[in-house]
């Protein structure tokens, strides 16, 4: 009994020395690398130049990029002229055939149909704007059965792909990678 209170003991001064690290700035959970300086940050909604997709797309990618940076950072969302700022067009969305898949016994090819969403996306960062870019594109893809029920699988593939594209332009700018 004697070994298991100093490994607890150890283990809460561990906890509360990166907690108090992290409120001092000296260590953060996340692998941002934003200056203190920043605290806010805005997202103009993005908009669409393609006729293909569910009309929400727009709506719902702004949503996805919003929602992300606010579980992720203890940035404050402003409607407007954040420290930080995003806006976004989203330039394609297609589907393509991308390769055929055999089933166990060796037969009945089965074709996979690959739903590609490519996005531009500008970001400003007005305390560090080397780190800003324009024009910046992002692509994501996620893959279905031909055999599939393209209306019901489709919501489905969007939000995987928006998941990665979210995550592809919180790397480029939160994280500067």
């Amino acid at each position: 009994m004697k070994l298991k209170r100093p490994i607890l003991t150890n283990s809460l001064y561990l906890v509360f020395s990166l907690l108090g690290l992290h409120s001092c700035g000296l260590f953060t959970f996340l692998d941002t690398s934003l200056s203190r300086d920043i605290k806010t940050f805005s997202v103009q909604a993005f908009y669409t130049e393609v006729t293909e997709g569910p009309i929400d797309m727009p709506q719902k990618l702004t949503e996805a990029l919003i929602t992300k940076i606010s579980r992720t950072t203890s940035l404050t969302r402003e409607e407007k002229d954040g420290n930080i700022q995003y806006e976004g067009i989203i330039k394609s969305f297609s589907y393509t055939t991308a390769f055929s898949t055999k089933n166990e016994q060796g037969n009945n090819l089965k074709e996979v149909q690959r739903l590609t969403i490519t996005i531009e996306v500008a970001y400003l960062n007005l305390i560090d704007e080397e780190s800003s870019f324009k024009k910046k594109q992002f692509s994501a893809s996620a893959d279905m059965l031909s055999t599939e029920n393209k209306l019901e699988k489709e919501p489905e593939l969007i939000k995987e792909i928006f998941n990665k594209l979210v995550d592809d332009i919180c790397s480029k700018s939160i994280d500067n990678w």
